[in-house]
């Protein structure tokens, strides 16, 4: 009997995951992303059609030669900056390239992630200086762009995923949250400015986090933000709303 790779969802199939961290990374896996929400609650939407993002990083020469740097010339880095480029395909209808094009239109600065294929995530926000489309007769429409940096592009970051939960108090359930990389570790959880207990209020383990219904149950009707401390220090917010 032949099987082919679908009949294979029909067993317990696993497999392992290669456990090397020296795997190179392919270009497909990094994607862009605007946002079209605000910058304490962001809404991260792709922008479709994407073939290639280029994060390009530089800074300012500035030459401190002197007379007795033994003939040799001197160079310190001065103000660095940052840009992206990007080209794709035009998709019409897709809501991250409208919200480009607006900006573009509009004269006003974007708010971008950079994200990664292990989850990790570079933030900026940034001006679109050029936004322009090819549609040659006899092939595809694309577009190009370049968004220069306004200020810093932030440290990697790891991801939290989903941003916002919510959980009736007539049928209280664990809410469950991913954090990648999964080899992301968690130092804290506030509800609030008030910490909550590991093992009776949450629990996490390999990039998965639980927030526990019986601690959840014991909250009142309304919209909590729980901030996770990960073990580098980066904070990721949640919000959980309660109902009645």
């Amino acid at each position: 009997m032949k099987f082919n790779a679908f009949d294979l969802q029909r067993f317990a199939v696993t497999l392992p995951t290669n456990p090397s961290t020296s795997s190179a990374t392919v270009g497909k896996d990094y994607l862009l992303n605007v946002n079209t929400g605000t910058p304490t609650v962001p809404i991260w939407t792709i922008v479709g059609g994407q073939r290639g993002t280029s994060l390009a990083r530089s800074a300012d020469e500035i030459d401190v030669s002197h007379k007795t740097s033994g003939g040799w010339k001197s160079v310190k880095a001065g103000l660095r900056s940052w840009s992206m480029d990007l080209d794709g395909l035009v998709l019409l209808q897709d809501e991250g390239l409208q919200a480009l094009e607006y900006a573009f239109m509009q004269g006003i600065e974007v708010n971008i992630q950079l994200l990664y294929p292990d989850g990790s995530y570079q933030t900026g926000w940034g001006s679109l200086t050029d936004f322009s489309m090819e549609t040659p007769h006899d092939g595809e429409a694309s577009l190009s762009g370049t968004i220069s940096g306004n200020g810093a592009l932030s440290d990697r970051t790891p991801g939290i995923s989903p941003l916002t939960a919510t959980m009736s108090l007539a049928a209280a359930a664990d809410k469950v949250f991913t954090i990648l990389p999964a080899t992301t570790t968690v130092s804290s959880v506030k509800n609030g400015s008030t910490a909550i207990t590991v093992t009776t209020d949450y629990t996490y383990s390999s990039g998965t986090l639980t927030i526990l219904s019986g601690y959840l149950d014991g909250l009142t009707a309304g919209a909590y933000t729980f901030t996770v401390t990960t073990g580098d220090g980066a904070a990721l917010t949640v919000t959980i709303t309660i109902t009645a």
